[in-house]
Protein backbone atom coordinates (compact mmCIF):
# COMPACT_ATOMS: atom_id res chain seq x y z
CA UNK A 1 0.00 0.00 0.00
CA UNK A 2 2.63 2.82 0.80
CA UNK A 3 4.21 1.71 -2.28
CA UNK A 4 1.30 2.56 -4.08
CA UNK A 5 0.66 5.43 -2.11
CA UNK A 6 4.20 6.89 -3.05
CA UNK A 7 3.81 5.99 -6.79
CA UNK A 8 0.35 7.86 -6.83
CA UNK A 9 2.61 11.46 -5.01
CA UNK A 10 4.88 10.98 -7.34
CA UNK A 11 3.31 11.25 -10.52
CA UNK A 12 1.13 14.25 -9.09
CA UNK A 13 4.36 15.56 -7.73
CA UNK A 14 5.45 15.22 -11.88
CA UNK A 15 2.64 16.74 -13.33
CA UNK A 16 2.85 20.21 -10.88
CA UNK A 17 6.87 20.27 -11.71
CA UNK A 18 6.13 19.81 -15.77
CA UNK A 19 5.54 23.26 -15.95
CA UNK A 20 8.78 24.23 -14.38
CA UNK A 21 10.70 21.48 -16.61
CA UNK A 22 9.82 23.49 -20.05
CA UNK A 23 12.90 23.55 -22.41
CA UNK A 24 12.80 26.54 -24.77
CA UNK A 25 10.13 29.50 -25.60
CA UNK A 26 7.92 27.44 -27.99
CA UNK A 27 6.86 24.46 -25.48
CA UNK A 28 6.44 26.78 -22.60
CA UNK A 29 3.88 28.80 -24.26
CA UNK A 30 2.38 25.48 -25.75
CA UNK A 31 2.31 24.70 -22.20
CA UNK A 32 0.82 28.18 -20.89
CA UNK A 33 -1.67 28.02 -23.48
CA UNK A 34 -2.51 24.15 -22.41
CA UNK A 35 -3.01 24.73 -19.13
CA UNK A 36 -5.21 27.87 -19.66
CA UNK A 37 -7.45 26.27 -21.97
CA UNK A 38 -7.76 23.65 -18.86
CA UNK A 39 -9.74 25.78 -16.59
CA UNK A 40 -7.71 24.18 -13.70
CA UNK A 41 -8.34 26.01 -10.69
CA UNK A 42 -4.79 26.70 -10.03
CA UNK A 43 -3.92 27.06 -13.48
CA UNK A 44 -2.64 30.53 -13.36
CA UNK A 45 -0.56 29.82 -10.39
CA UNK A 46 0.95 27.06 -12.93
CA UNK A 47 1.18 29.63 -15.86
CA UNK A 48 3.88 31.79 -13.65
CA UNK A 49 5.58 28.94 -12.88
CA UNK A 50 5.84 28.46 -16.92
CA UNK A 51 6.36 32.48 -17.37
CA UNK A 52 9.73 32.30 -14.64
CA UNK A 53 11.82 29.35 -17.04
CA UNK A 54 10.83 32.06 -20.07
CA UNK A 55 10.61 35.45 -18.38
CA UNK A 56 13.73 37.16 -19.94
CA UNK A 57 12.06 36.39 -23.58
CA UNK A 58 9.79 38.99 -24.54
CA UNK A 59 8.25 36.88 -27.11
CA UNK A 60 7.45 33.68 -25.40
CA UNK A 61 6.26 35.83 -22.64
CA UNK A 62 4.12 37.68 -25.34
CA UNK A 63 2.88 34.62 -26.65
CA UNK A 64 1.63 33.17 -22.63
CA UNK A 65 -0.18 36.79 -22.95
CA UNK A 66 -1.60 35.92 -26.00
CA UNK A 67 -3.12 32.68 -25.34
CA UNK A 68 -4.89 34.55 -22.23
CA UNK A 69 -5.95 36.84 -24.95
CA UNK A 70 -7.46 33.80 -27.09
CA UNK A 71 -9.51 32.78 -23.81
CA UNK A 72 -10.80 36.30 -23.14
CA UNK A 73 -8.91 37.39 -20.31
CA UNK A 74 -8.26 40.60 -21.30
CA UNK A 75 -6.47 41.33 -17.19
CA UNK A 76 -4.30 38.00 -17.52
CA UNK A 77 -3.17 39.09 -21.01
CA UNK A 78 -2.39 42.77 -20.24
CA UNK A 79 0.00 41.70 -16.77
CA UNK A 80 1.57 39.30 -19.51
CA UNK A 81 1.64 41.98 -22.29
CA UNK A 82 3.31 44.77 -19.62
CA UNK A 83 5.77 42.01 -18.47
CA UNK A 84 7.11 41.34 -21.73
CA UNK A 85 8.11 44.95 -22.71
CA UNK A 86 9.63 44.88 -19.28
CA UNK A 87 11.41 42.01 -20.43
CA UNK A 88 12.58 43.82 -23.55
CA UNK A 89 11.23 47.50 -24.19
CA UNK A 90 12.78 47.31 -27.96
CA UNK A 91 10.85 43.97 -28.66
CA UNK A 92 7.72 44.62 -30.39
CA UNK A 93 5.51 42.05 -29.28
CA UNK A 94 4.81 43.24 -26.27
CA UNK A 95 3.62 46.61 -27.71
CA UNK A 96 1.42 44.18 -30.66
CA UNK A 97 -0.34 42.43 -27.94
CA UNK A 98 -1.44 45.32 -26.13
CA UNK A 99 -2.77 46.53 -29.28
CA UNK A 100 -4.21 43.44 -29.85
CA UNK A 101 -6.33 43.82 -26.47
CA UNK A 102 -7.59 47.17 -27.26
CA UNK A 103 -9.08 45.95 -30.59
CA UNK A 104 -10.53 43.20 -29.03
CA UNK A 105 -12.15 46.04 -26.37
CA UNK A 106 -12.84 48.27 -29.84
CA UNK A 107 -10.61 50.78 -28.89
CA UNK A 108 -9.51 51.42 -31.84
CA UNK A 109 -7.76 55.12 -31.13
CA UNK A 110 -5.75 53.27 -28.35
CA UNK A 111 -4.82 50.03 -30.20
CA UNK A 112 -3.25 52.39 -33.25
CA UNK A 113 -0.75 54.11 -30.90
CA UNK A 114 0.13 50.52 -28.97
CA UNK A 115 1.04 49.26 -32.67
CA UNK A 116 2.57 52.81 -33.33
CA UNK A 117 5.12 52.19 -30.61
CA UNK A 118 5.94 48.75 -31.80
CA UNK A 119 6.68 50.09 -34.75
CA UNK A 120 8.83 53.24 -32.93
CA UNK A 121 10.39 50.23 -30.76
CA UNK A 122 11.28 47.56 -33.27
CA UNK A 123 10.92 48.94 -36.50
CA UNK A 124 12.01 45.97 -38.46
CA UNK A 125 9.34 43.65 -36.96
CA UNK A 126 6.49 43.50 -39.32
CA UNK A 127 3.28 43.09 -37.39
CA UNK A 128 3.15 46.22 -36.35
CA UNK A 129 2.92 47.78 -39.20
CA UNK A 130 -0.31 45.17 -40.39
CA UNK A 131 -1.52 45.74 -37.37
CA UNK A 132 -1.81 49.27 -37.63
CA UNK A 133 -3.17 49.07 -41.51
CA UNK A 134 -5.63 46.61 -41.02
CA UNK A 135 -7.24 48.67 -37.33
CA UNK A 136 -7.24 51.82 -39.65
CA UNK A 137 -8.34 50.32 -42.88
CA UNK A 138 -11.53 51.55 -42.57
CA UNK A 139 -11.14 54.85 -40.85
CA UNK A 140 -7.61 55.41 -42.94
CA UNK A 141 -7.22 53.73 -45.86
CA UNK A 142 -4.94 55.71 -47.34
CA UNK A 143 -2.89 55.81 -43.91
CA UNK A 144 -3.37 52.41 -44.04
CA UNK A 145 -1.64 51.84 -47.16
CA UNK A 146 1.14 54.49 -46.63
CA UNK A 147 1.89 52.54 -43.40
CA UNK A 148 2.63 49.28 -45.35
CA UNK A 149 4.23 50.90 -48.17
CA UNK A 150 6.93 51.62 -45.15
CA UNK A 151 7.14 47.96 -44.44
CA UNK A 152 7.66 46.97 -48.35
CA UNK A 153 10.39 49.16 -47.72
CA UNK A 154 11.92 47.75 -44.82
CA UNK A 155 11.12 44.15 -45.86
CA UNK A 156 10.40 43.75 -49.97
CA UNK A 157 9.57 39.72 -49.51
CA UNK A 158 6.65 40.81 -47.05
CA UNK A 159 3.49 40.14 -48.87
CA UNK A 160 2.24 44.56 -49.23
CA UNK A 161 -0.09 44.07 -51.78
CA UNK A 162 -1.87 41.30 -50.58
CA UNK A 163 -2.28 42.89 -46.92
CA UNK A 164 -3.42 45.97 -49.02
CA UNK A 165 -5.99 44.22 -50.63
CA UNK A 166 -7.78 42.98 -47.67
CA UNK A 167 -7.71 46.73 -46.45
CA UNK A 168 -9.31 48.17 -49.67
CA UNK A 169 -11.76 45.55 -49.55
CA UNK A 170 -12.61 46.24 -45.90
CA UNK A 171 -12.95 50.05 -47.17
CA UNK A 172 -14.86 48.89 -49.84
CA UNK A 173 -12.69 50.59 -52.78
CA UNK A 174 -13.06 47.33 -54.66
CA UNK A 175 -11.36 48.21 -58.06
CA UNK A 176 -7.71 49.22 -55.93
CA UNK A 177 -8.28 45.97 -53.56
CA UNK A 178 -8.51 44.03 -57.51
CA UNK A 179 -5.60 45.93 -58.31
CA UNK A 180 -3.29 44.89 -55.18
CA UNK A 181 -4.33 41.23 -55.29
CA UNK A 182 -3.62 41.04 -58.73
CA UNK A 183 -0.43 42.06 -57.78
CA UNK A 184 -0.03 39.08 -55.56
CA UNK A 185 0.71 35.45 -56.18
CA UNK A 186 -2.41 33.13 -55.63
CA UNK A 187 -0.10 30.76 -54.33
CA UNK A 188 0.49 33.38 -51.21
CA UNK A 189 -3.35 33.36 -50.71
CA UNK A 190 -5.29 31.82 -48.04
CA UNK A 191 -8.89 30.75 -48.80
CA UNK A 192 -10.47 33.71 -47.18
CA UNK A 193 -8.29 35.88 -49.53
CA UNK A 194 -9.14 34.29 -52.61
CA UNK A 195 -12.69 34.01 -52.16
CA UNK A 196 -12.95 37.71 -51.34
CA UNK A 197 -10.50 38.21 -54.81
CA UNK A 198 -13.01 36.09 -56.78
CA UNK A 199 -16.42 37.99 -55.07
CA UNK A 200 -15.00 41.54 -55.97
CA UNK A 201 -14.58 40.31 -59.81
CA UNK A 202 -18.12 39.16 -59.88
CA UNK A 203 -19.53 42.19 -58.25
CA UNK A 204 -17.96 43.80 -61.18
CA UNK A 205 -19.23 41.82 -63.69
CA UNK A 206 -16.18 40.33 -64.71
CA UNK A 207 -17.27 36.91 -64.48
CA UNK A 208 -14.49 34.90 -66.18
CA UNK A 209 -11.80 36.55 -64.65
CA UNK A 210 -13.56 35.89 -61.10
CA UNK A 211 -14.16 31.91 -62.48
CA UNK A 212 -10.24 31.84 -62.48
CA UNK A 213 -9.64 33.24 -59.49
CA UNK A 214 -12.37 30.84 -57.50
CA UNK A 215 -11.00 27.58 -60.00
CA UNK A 216 -7.76 28.34 -58.13
CA UNK A 217 -9.12 28.20 -54.91
CA UNK A 218 -11.21 25.05 -55.54
CA UNK A 219 -7.89 23.24 -56.47
CA UNK A 220 -6.22 24.66 -53.56
CA UNK A 221 -9.12 24.33 -51.22
CA UNK A 222 -11.54 22.03 -52.34
CA UNK A 223 -14.25 21.93 -50.06
CA UNK A 224 -14.10 26.00 -49.38
CA UNK A 225 -17.78 26.67 -49.79
CA UNK A 226 -16.87 30.31 -50.21
CA UNK A 227 -15.19 29.20 -53.41
CA UNK A 228 -17.89 26.49 -54.35
CA UNK A 229 -20.30 29.02 -53.96
CA UNK A 230 -18.36 31.65 -56.66
CA UNK A 231 -17.64 28.80 -59.55
CA UNK A 232 -21.00 28.09 -59.32
CA UNK A 233 -22.27 31.54 -59.54
CA UNK A 234 -19.46 32.41 -62.35
CA UNK A 235 -20.73 29.12 -64.84
CA UNK A 236 -24.17 30.21 -64.16
CA UNK A 237 -23.24 33.54 -65.59
CA UNK A 238 -21.17 32.63 -68.29
CA UNK A 239 -23.70 29.65 -69.04
CA UNK A 240 -21.52 27.22 -68.44
CA UNK A 241 -24.40 24.78 -67.07
CA UNK A 242 -22.80 21.45 -66.77
CA UNK A 243 -19.99 22.89 -64.84
CA UNK A 244 -22.23 25.47 -62.59
CA UNK A 245 -24.28 21.50 -61.80
CA UNK A 246 -21.27 20.03 -60.77
CA UNK A 247 -20.52 22.84 -58.34
CA UNK A 248 -23.63 22.59 -57.11
CA UNK A 249 -23.27 19.16 -56.05
CA UNK A 250 -19.94 20.13 -54.12
CA UNK A 251 -21.34 23.30 -52.46
CA UNK A 252 -24.15 20.99 -50.90
CA UNK A 253 -22.38 17.80 -50.85
CA UNK A 254 -19.01 18.29 -50.18
CA UNK A 255 -18.42 21.83 -48.23
CA UNK A 256 -17.01 22.36 -45.02
CA UNK A 257 -19.50 24.92 -42.21
CA UNK A 258 -21.35 25.90 -45.74
CA UNK A 259 -24.12 27.93 -44.84
CA UNK A 260 -26.82 28.41 -47.97
CA UNK A 261 -28.37 31.26 -49.19
CA UNK A 262 -31.27 31.46 -51.25
CA UNK A 263 -29.08 32.24 -53.70
CA UNK A 264 -27.31 29.29 -53.70
CA UNK A 265 -30.54 27.32 -54.40
CA UNK A 266 -31.62 30.36 -57.35
CA UNK A 267 -28.20 29.86 -59.50
CA UNK A 268 -28.08 25.75 -58.72
CA UNK A 269 -31.45 25.50 -59.52
CA UNK A 270 -30.76 27.81 -62.75
CA UNK A 271 -28.34 25.22 -64.09
CA UNK A 272 -30.67 22.54 -63.53
CA UNK A 273 -33.37 24.19 -65.35
CA UNK A 274 -31.16 25.15 -68.47
CA UNK A 275 -29.67 21.69 -68.19
CA UNK A 276 -33.52 20.28 -68.87
CA UNK A 277 -33.37 18.64 -65.55
CA UNK A 278 -36.63 19.99 -64.78
CA UNK A 279 -37.92 17.63 -61.54
CA UNK A 280 -34.54 18.45 -59.70
CA UNK A 281 -34.88 22.33 -60.45
CA UNK A 282 -38.54 22.66 -58.98
CA UNK A 283 -36.91 20.56 -55.99
CA UNK A 284 -34.22 22.86 -55.51
CA UNK A 285 -36.38 26.15 -56.18
CA UNK A 286 -38.64 24.71 -53.95
CA UNK A 287 -36.36 24.85 -50.29
CA UNK A 288 -36.45 28.85 -51.18
CA UNK A 289 -39.64 28.39 -50.29
CA UNK A 290 -39.90 26.14 -47.65
CA UNK A 291 -37.37 27.56 -45.81
CA UNK A 292 -38.80 30.67 -43.14
CA UNK A 293 -35.05 32.10 -42.82
CA UNK A 294 -35.06 32.97 -46.30
CA UNK A 295 -36.11 37.03 -46.98
CA UNK A 296 -39.63 37.33 -49.06
CA UNK A 297 -37.65 38.94 -52.77
CA UNK A 298 -35.81 35.99 -53.14
CA UNK A 299 -39.35 33.68 -52.69
CA UNK A 300 -40.80 35.86 -55.07
CA UNK A 301 -38.35 35.99 -57.64
CA UNK A 302 -38.18 31.84 -57.13
CA UNK A 303 -42.14 32.03 -58.24
CA UNK A 304 -40.80 32.99 -61.70
CA UNK A 305 -38.14 30.64 -61.53
CA UNK A 306 -40.77 27.52 -60.95
CA UNK A 307 -43.18 29.13 -63.79
CA UNK A 308 -40.33 29.45 -66.31
CA UNK A 309 -39.99 25.43 -65.84
CA UNK A 310 -43.38 23.96 -65.40
CA UNK A 311 -43.73 26.83 -68.87
CA UNK A 312 -41.11 24.53 -70.89
CA UNK A 313 -42.70 21.14 -69.49
CA UNK A 314 -46.30 21.89 -70.93
CA UNK A 315 -47.64 22.27 -67.76
CA UNK A 316 -49.67 26.16 -68.34
CA UNK A 317 -51.91 25.70 -65.41
CA UNK A 318 -49.11 25.48 -62.92
CA UNK A 319 -46.91 27.89 -64.91
CA UNK A 320 -49.80 30.47 -64.26
CA UNK A 321 -50.29 29.70 -60.94
CA UNK A 322 -46.63 30.48 -59.77
CA UNK A 323 -46.37 33.06 -62.48
CA UNK A 324 -49.70 34.83 -61.08
CA UNK A 325 -47.90 34.83 -57.35
CA UNK A 326 -44.40 36.25 -59.05
CA UNK A 327 -46.77 38.78 -60.18
CA UNK A 328 -49.07 39.35 -56.96
CA UNK A 329 -45.78 39.13 -54.65
CA UNK A 330 -44.84 42.13 -57.11
CA UNK A 331 -47.32 44.93 -55.83
CA UNK A 332 -46.13 48.44 -55.40
CA UNK A 333 -42.87 47.90 -57.39
CA UNK A 334 -44.81 46.54 -60.59
CA UNK A 335 -42.78 46.59 -64.13
CA UNK A 336 -43.59 46.53 -67.87
CA UNK A 337 -41.54 43.62 -68.06
CA UNK A 338 -43.43 41.41 -65.05
CA UNK A 339 -46.88 42.07 -66.84
CA UNK A 340 -45.78 41.76 -70.34
CA UNK A 341 -44.74 38.03 -68.67
CA UNK A 342 -47.86 37.29 -67.73
CA UNK A 343 -49.68 38.60 -71.31
CA UNK A 344 -47.31 35.87 -72.89
CA UNK A 345 -47.90 33.46 -70.37
CA UNK A 346 -51.70 33.78 -71.80
CA UNK A 347 -50.67 33.77 -75.15
CA UNK A 348 -48.47 31.20 -75.37
CA UNK A 349 -51.75 28.93 -73.72
CA UNK A 350 -54.17 30.35 -76.16
CA UNK A 351 -51.96 28.96 -78.99
CA UNK A 352 -51.66 25.52 -77.59
CA UNK A 353 -52.77 23.21 -79.65
CA UNK A 354 -54.50 21.08 -76.60
CA UNK A 355 -56.59 24.51 -76.08
CA UNK A 356 -60.29 24.58 -76.84
CA UNK A 357 -61.73 27.32 -78.59
CA UNK A 358 -63.35 28.94 -75.88
CA UNK A 359 -60.13 28.50 -73.60
CA UNK A 360 -58.52 30.04 -76.01
CA UNK A 361 -60.68 32.92 -76.36
CA UNK A 362 -60.51 33.31 -72.40
CA UNK A 363 -56.62 33.28 -72.85
CA UNK A 364 -56.63 35.90 -75.85
CA UNK A 365 -59.13 38.00 -73.97
CA UNK A 366 -57.02 37.68 -71.06
CA UNK A 367 -53.83 38.31 -72.48
CA UNK A 368 -55.15 41.66 -74.39
CA UNK A 369 -56.49 42.74 -70.85
CA UNK A 370 -52.92 42.82 -69.74
CA UNK A 371 -51.34 44.99 -72.33
CA UNK A 372 -54.11 47.19 -72.47
CA UNK A 373 -53.32 47.63 -68.51
CA UNK A 374 -49.49 47.76 -69.63
CA UNK A 375 -49.99 50.42 -72.00
CA UNK A 376 -51.98 52.56 -69.54
CA UNK A 377 -49.82 52.05 -66.54
CA UNK A 378 -46.44 52.52 -68.94
CA UNK A 379 -47.36 54.72 -71.99
CA UNK A 380 -43.36 54.32 -73.04
CA UNK A 381 -44.55 50.90 -73.94
CA UNK A 382 -47.87 51.65 -75.68
CA UNK A 383 -46.14 51.27 -79.03
CA UNK A 384 -44.91 47.53 -78.32
CA UNK A 385 -47.98 46.10 -76.81
CA UNK A 386 -50.20 47.49 -79.53
CA UNK A 387 -47.92 46.14 -81.86
CA UNK A 388 -48.89 42.21 -79.46
CA UNK A 389 -52.07 43.38 -79.17
CA UNK A 390 -52.86 43.48 -83.21
CA UNK A 391 -51.41 40.27 -83.74
CA UNK A 392 -53.80 38.31 -81.21
CA UNK A 393 -56.98 37.86 -83.12
CA UNK A 394 -55.27 36.14 -85.15
CA UNK A 395 -54.91 33.36 -83.19
CA UNK A 396 -58.80 32.84 -82.98
CA UNK A 397 -59.05 33.49 -86.91
CA UNK A 398 -55.83 33.61 -88.81
CA UNK A 399 -57.52 36.03 -91.53
CA UNK A 400 -58.75 37.88 -89.07
CA UNK A 401 -62.27 38.14 -91.69
CA UNK A 402 -63.98 40.13 -88.60
CA UNK A 403 -60.84 43.02 -88.49
CA UNK A 404 -60.55 42.44 -85.08
CA UNK A 405 -57.05 43.55 -85.53
CA UNK A 406 -57.74 46.69 -87.44
CA UNK A 407 -57.84 49.29 -84.21
CA UNK A 408 -54.88 47.92 -83.13
CA UNK A 409 -53.02 48.84 -85.85
CA UNK A 410 -54.66 52.39 -86.14
CA UNK A 411 -53.43 53.05 -83.26
CA UNK A 412 -50.00 52.02 -84.19
CA UNK A 413 -49.84 53.81 -87.11
CA UNK A 414 -50.71 56.98 -85.18
CA UNK A 415 -48.37 56.36 -82.85
CA UNK A 416 -45.09 55.50 -85.06
CA UNK A 417 -46.16 58.77 -87.42
CA UNK A 418 -46.14 61.28 -84.32
CA UNK A 419 -42.51 59.71 -83.83
CA UNK A 420 -40.10 62.56 -83.94
CA UNK A 421 -37.59 60.18 -85.51
CA UNK A 422 -38.26 56.36 -86.72
CA UNK A 423 -35.32 53.46 -86.29
CA UNK A 424 -35.95 50.68 -88.60
CA UNK A 425 -37.92 48.70 -85.68
CA UNK A 426 -40.65 51.66 -86.20
CA UNK A 427 -40.60 51.49 -89.77
CA UNK A 428 -41.09 47.64 -89.44
CA UNK A 429 -43.77 47.98 -87.58
CA UNK A 430 -45.20 50.39 -89.68
CA UNK A 431 -45.01 47.99 -92.93
CA UNK A 432 -46.76 45.68 -90.83
CA UNK A 433 -49.67 48.05 -90.15
CA UNK A 434 -50.15 49.69 -93.58
CA UNK A 435 -49.59 45.94 -95.41
CA UNK A 436 -52.42 44.78 -92.91
CA UNK A 437 -55.30 47.59 -93.84
CA UNK A 438 -54.28 47.46 -97.49
CA UNK A 439 -56.00 44.16 -96.76
CA UNK A 440 -58.29 44.99 -94.90
CA UNK A 441 -59.54 46.98 -97.11
CA UNK A 442 -59.12 44.82 -99.82
CA UNK A 443 -60.97 41.44 -98.93
CA UNK A 444 -63.12 42.64 -95.91
CA UNK A 445 -64.28 46.24 -96.24
CA UNK A 446 -63.92 46.11 -100.18
CA UNK A 447 -62.69 49.42 -100.09
CA UNK A 448 -60.09 49.95 -103.06
CA UNK A 449 -60.08 53.60 -102.78
CA UNK A 450 -58.86 53.80 -99.00
CA UNK A 451 -56.93 50.61 -100.00
CA UNK A 452 -55.22 52.90 -102.48
CA UNK A 453 -54.37 55.30 -99.88
CA UNK A 454 -52.64 53.02 -97.85
CA UNK A 455 -50.59 51.54 -100.61
CA UNK A 456 -49.21 54.78 -101.73
CA UNK A 457 -48.50 55.54 -97.49
CA UNK A 458 -46.80 52.24 -97.39
CA UNK A 459 -44.73 52.93 -101.25
CA UNK A 460 -43.51 55.91 -99.37
CA UNK A 461 -41.33 53.77 -97.42
CA UNK A 462 -40.61 50.86 -98.63
CA UNK A 463 -41.10 51.85 -103.03
CA UNK A 464 -40.41 48.22 -104.12
CA UNK A 465 -43.49 46.74 -101.70
CA UNK A 466 -44.89 44.35 -104.32
CA UNK A 467 -48.68 44.48 -102.70
CA UNK A 468 -48.43 47.95 -102.66
CA UNK A 469 -47.59 48.23 -105.94
CA UNK A 470 -50.02 45.90 -107.45
CA UNK A 471 -53.02 47.06 -105.07
CA UNK A 472 -52.02 50.77 -106.41
CA UNK A 473 -52.80 50.48 -110.05
CA UNK A 474 -56.05 48.55 -109.17
CA UNK A 475 -59.14 50.12 -111.21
Amino acid sequence: MKTAKYLIIGAMMTVISAPVMAQDANSAVEQATQLIKSGAADKDKQVTAVFKTVKKDAKAVAGIGRAYLDAKDFDNADKYADLAIKANKNCAAGYVLKGDICVMKDDGGAASSWFEQANYFEPNDPEGYRRYAQINSKTDPAGSIEKLEKLRSIDPSYPVDLIAAEIQSKAGNTDAAIDYYSKSSKDKMEAYQLADYASMLFLKQKYAESLEVSSFGNNKFPRSASLNRLTLFNNVNLEKYEEAEKYGERLFNASDDAKYSALDYINYGTALQKLKKNSEAIATFQKVLDNHNFDMDSKVSVFKNISDVYKVMGDYPNALSYYEKYVKGNQGKMTANIKNGLAQLYRTMAIDENATPEQKQEYVDKADKVFSEIAQEFPTFEQSVTAQRAKLPFILDPEDKAGAAKPHYDKLIEIINGLDSKDASDLSQLKQALSYNIVYFVKVNEDIAKAKEYAAKLLEIDPENAMAKQVSELQ
